[in-house]
């Protein structure tokens, strides 16, 4: 493990399984391998101009999906998100290791912190998350501690570990009602986005303008933040996460969140349509906080 649940306060639509998938793990394909997957099958009768072409469009619409899924002012915040299941039997061992790993990152004075949660709903239930947020991309540049954390991680961690999955997402400042925080609340949701590669500008300006009704009518919804996937699984993919500090935060306004939008905009608001057709599938989970398994440097 080396160094994000039900609902959001935002529409879901169908749900659907997602597993990540990295570069870290032995499972799942890369993004140039779909890129390799849609190219053969769009271009296999045509001949070499037409699959040229085809490949451009194909490379042209890949770029743009990225910009559209990072595009904000600034530099990126980035977290390194890692999903891990013990090996049959080894959860307490697991746990144990992962403290003793903790030491590793005491000892070091690492100023990241390391926030695990046990994943209680979805499809990664069982398993445990951990996340590194508020970081930049040069923050990753770190060989020589990485040596180290790795060559610790063999002799704790990595013999606990059944299976893991990487990935990196940026944070969405410009869609969120929430600012990143290292004292999380006892509990998390997370609602997972998968949108359309064709409505990834309608999806951004959407929750923009819910964001602005929000604010506009003091609709008492529970702030979100906001993450694109920048690498480790299929995309555009988006969560939104929520902090909950019982389940009796699950309850939402009385007011359903179309009505507030028609107080906003008036009865012929079409704003969750939009949302809704610029979204193929969604998939939600929960998570609890484990204090006892994360590291908080001192402050």
């Amino acid at each position: 493990m080396k160094r994000g649940v039900t609902f959001s306060n935002y529409p879901r639509i169908p749900t659907a399984l997602f597993v990540s998938k990295s570069r870290h793990s032995k499972f799942g394909e890369s993004l140039g391998q779909k890129y390799a997957f849609i190219r053969s099958h769009m271009c296999i009768r045509g001949d070499g101009e037409t699959m040229k072409r085809a490949g451009l469009f194909w490379a042209g619409i890949l770029a743009l999906s990225a910009s559209v899924c990072w595009a904000q002012g600034g530099p990126d915040k980035v977290c390194e998100i890692n999903v891990v299941r013990a090996k049959a039997g080894n959860s307490k061992a697991l746990e144990d290791a992962r403290k003793k790993h903790n030491e590793f990152h005491k000892a070091e004075k690492d100023k990241q912190a390391i926030l695990i949660w046990d994943v209680v709903t979805g499809p990664s239930q069982g398993g445990y998350l951990s996340a590194e947020c508020g970081m930049g991309w040069k923050d990753l540049d770190r060989e020589a501690f990485d040596q180290r954390d790795a060559a610790d991680r063999a002799k704790t961690l990595d013999p606990m570990v059944g299976e893991q999955h990487t990935s990196y997402w940026i944070f969405r400042q410009d869609l969120s009602t929430a600012t990143e925080t290292t004292s999380p609340t006892k509990m998390m949701t997370v609602v997972h986005y998968f949108v359309k590669p064709s409505g990834l500008v309608q999806f951004n300006e959407s929750i923009k303008r819910i964001n602005a009704a929000i604010a506009q009518t003091k609709y008492p919804s529970k702030p979100s933040r906001w993450y694109a996937l920048a690498n480790g699984g299929e995309g555009p993919h988006f969560v939104a996460v929520t902090d909950r500090g019982s389940f009796a935060d699950m309850q939402g306004p009385e007011q359903s969140m179309i009505d507030m939008l028609k107080q906003a905009y008036g009865n012929d608001d079409k704003t969750l349509q939009t949302l809704r057709e610029a979204v193929d599938h969604t998939m939600s989970e929960m998570m609890n906080y484990r204090s006892d398994l994360s590291y908080v440097p001192a402050k």
